[in-house]
């Protein structure tokens, strides 16, 4: 059997035994508070970015489709001016075949001058396409400029992490 000596002795060491895991429980508790606010933002920061990566690119998905839509619209309007450019040389033609009727030709005259129109009609609409191209290049421009301003952004998030890294570092 244990003497009354040895009996304090073991529990001395316990009770130094017990003090010390509080302690060491205390201290990780502490530690885990203080390291949950960097985690947290860093958790935010990335989630920031995931964020600005998903609008980008739908945003790039937009452009790309109304690109498509005013490229087939250009298109169109081509073909509409072919076709007007063969109705006039048709025209033309038919001009020259009934010259000998003067009423017939008198509305001809007339017609010419509806050609007229529409080609006047047609160079206009060929300036907006021009200027709708500008924009165009304009809105591309401005999409660049963007994906610049987010490639800065994403940097200075990026410093900010570094920094508050730092920041977290203890203090010597």
């Amino acid at each position: 059997m244990l003497d009354q000596a040895q009996m304090e002795r073991i529990l001395d060491i316990l009770k130094e035994t017990e003090t010390g895991l509080t302690a060491q429980v205390r201290r990780h508790k502490q530690a885990g508070r203080k390291a949950l606010a960097p985690r947290l933002f860093f958790g935010l920061i990335g989630l920031l970015a995931l964020a600005n990566l998903w609008f980008v690119s739908q945003l790039t998905m937009e452009i790309r489709s109304i690109i498509g839509n005013m490229n087939q619209m250009y298109g169109h309007l081509a073909t509409v001016s072919e076709r007007m450019s063969d109705i006039r040389q048709h025209m033309h033609s038919m001009e020259q075949q009934i010259r000998l009727m003067p009423v017939l030709t008198e509305q001809m005259i007339a017609l010419e001058g509806e050609v007229g129109r529409l080609d006047t009609d047609m160079a206009t609409m060929s300036g907006s396409l021009t200027s709708m191209e500008e924009r165009t290049e304009s809105i591309n421009h401005s999409v660049a400029a963007m994906a610049l301003r987010f490639r800065a952004l994403n940097q200075k998030v990026s410093q900010m992490g570094q920094d508050v890294g730092q920041m977290a570092r203890p203090v010597p």
